[in-house]
């Protein structure tokens, strides 16, 4: 068993330098969305510290200050390509040359995801930490302690997970659909975007629409981490939301995993 689990940390290790190397032939690609990933977050930081906020809520403008600056270093963490490039290797039968390989193919994309969010975050930090020097004054406390940083990163862990999946469940729909983008642009783009925290955090939505955005997965991948960085989540919110974000990534694998078997016995590979 360890030689097994050792060969396979070795051919892991090979694919992420392989697409490590993949990735920096595209810096300027990269740099480009690096602008993008911090550009809407900037916008609507400035949009909600010069409008009169809701009253009622936890909310400062320290807390909004951190939550936009933060939003960018989620985002690039999270997000993920095999959307794109699953379906294309559906279509063109590339996908078989992987199915030969000692890996899942997905372990592939897998690599490829970590490999391309590590490049993205060396572009975007300086932005984020220039602006918390700039605000460094009127941002909020944040509790340091080892015991609150663990739960953050566990959360935050959690996000990039679940993130993957619900982009890998929408990428599976390929064997059944020529182009998912239609998909991907209002299962993981729209309905994300609005519930997930990206426009304001979940916290400060009226309670029906919280009621709603508590129950998807959305919000699990963006604005919950953030929240749990703040710190001012009661225990009992904090406990369903874990549980809540589990379940959900627990769901959506035993789904892919479906799609996935049943994709391949109905998928026909052409070229390669």
């Amino acid at each position: 068993m360890n030689a097994r689990v050792a060969k396979m940390v070795r051919i892991g290790m090979a694919l992420l330098s392989a697409h490590w190397q993949s990735v920096l032939a595209y810096r300027g690609t990269m740099l480009v969305q690096t602008v993008q990933k911090i550009m809407m977050p900037t916008v609507l930081l400035a949009a909600w510290l010069s409008v009169a906020r809701k009253s009622g809520t936890s909310y400062e403008e320290a807390d909004y200050l951190l939550y936009f600056i933060c939003i960018p270093i989620v985002t690039s963490l999270t997000s993920c390509s095999i959307m794109y490039t699953l379906p294309a290797q559906i279509r063109d039968g590339s996908l078989s040359r992987d199915l030969l390989k000692p890996l899942h193919p997905l372990w592939t994309h897998v690599f490829e995801h970590l490999a391309s969010n590590a490049i993205m975050l060396l572009y975007l930090m300086p932005a984020p930490l220039l602006l918390g020097l700039w605000f460094h004054d009127r941002l909020p406390a944040v509790d340091m302690s080892p015991r609150h940083l663990t739960l953050f990163l566990g959360v935050f862990l959690l996000a990039i997970i679940l993130r993957f999946v619900m982009g890998t469940l929408i990428a599976l729909a390929g064997f059944w659909i020529e182009h998912v983008e239609t998909l991907n642009l209002v299962f993981n783009a729209g309905l994300w975007a609005m519930l997930g925290g990206m426009i304001v955090p979940v916290e400060t939505f009226p309670p029906t629409i919280r009621v709603i955005a508590n129950a998807l997965p959305y919000r699990y991948t963006l604005s919950f981490p953030l929240e749990v960085l703040r710190g001012h989540l009661p225990i009992t919110d904090l406990a369903a939301g874990i549980a809540t974000g589990i379940s959900w990534t627990v769901v959506l694998i035993f789904l892919g995993r479906v799609l996935w078997l049943r994709g391949l016995l109905n998928w026909s590979a052409y070229g390669g």
